[in-house]
């Protein structure tokens, strides 16, 4: 029962986080929805078989590179394209993940929150509504950028004309992945979980100005 739950509840918070990100970069989410979706399965094993493992503290770090790969694939975009789309749609996950760990501790539903267990399951769905909602949000109002485009083909990529683009994106994924490490073994909510959102989301802000800058450009 706890596999089967565990899956489903993989899949819908990977969808969610998929979903998010076409809204964001406005890609037509039916057509790419069916693909994403067996990619959502395919990662929900894998986040599994991290899980059973005991590797759950590479998994972050595990699922942004596939998360990258996939949508370098499906959506046929370019490299860099994809990890701007996919690093900064983390972003969002994460800091909407943990303002839920937040609220959910602080208002005493669960004591702490484990992974493969109810509470685990809990955090996922309300996260992946949650991203479901800002996705639709984006996509009513119609918000979101489209300096990233579909191409049929691979090209060279220009990263040096992006370092402090890219700068930024290191940063909060180091910040992100150190602190996913830690955070949810903590029976009470560290401390420093409050700077460090602080911080990602000071380098959110900054990434999204770059997005809007890319966006006139464009």
């Amino acid at each position: 029962m706890l596999f089967l739950t565990f899956i489903v509840s993989s899949i819908f918070e990977c969808m969610s986080l998929f979903i998010l990100c076409m809204a964001l970069f406005r890609f037509q989410i039916k057509e790419f929805f069916s693909k994403f979706l067996i990619s959502s399965v395919i990662l929900a094993f894998v986040s599994n078989t991290l899980q059973v493992e005991s590797l759950q503290d590479i998994a972050p770090l595990v699922n942004v590179v596939l998360l990258i790969f996939l949508a370098t694939i499906i959506l046929r975009t370019r490299l860099l394209h994809s990890i701007i789309m996919v690093v900064i749609s983390y972003i969002i996950f994460t800091l909407v993940q943990w303002l839920i760990y937040t609220i959910v501790i602080k208002e005493g539903l669960f004591n702490n929150i484990v992974t493969y267990t109810w509470s685990g399951f809990f955090l996922q769905g309300v996260s992946g509504c949650v991203m479901l909602l800002l996705a639709g949000t984006i996509i009513y109002r119609k918000g979101g950028f489209s300096y990233i485009q579909s191409s049929g083909r691979f090209y060279k990529e220009s990263f040096r004309d992006n370092r402090l683009f890219l700068i930024c994106l290191l940063l909060a994924l180091i910040v992100v992945f150190g602190t996913n490490v830690f955070y949810l073994t903590f029976d009470k909510i560290p401390t420093y979980l409050y700077t460090v959102a602080i911080i990602i989301i000071v380098v959110l802000v900054v990434l999204l100005y770059f997005s809007v800058r890319k966006d006139d450009r464009s």
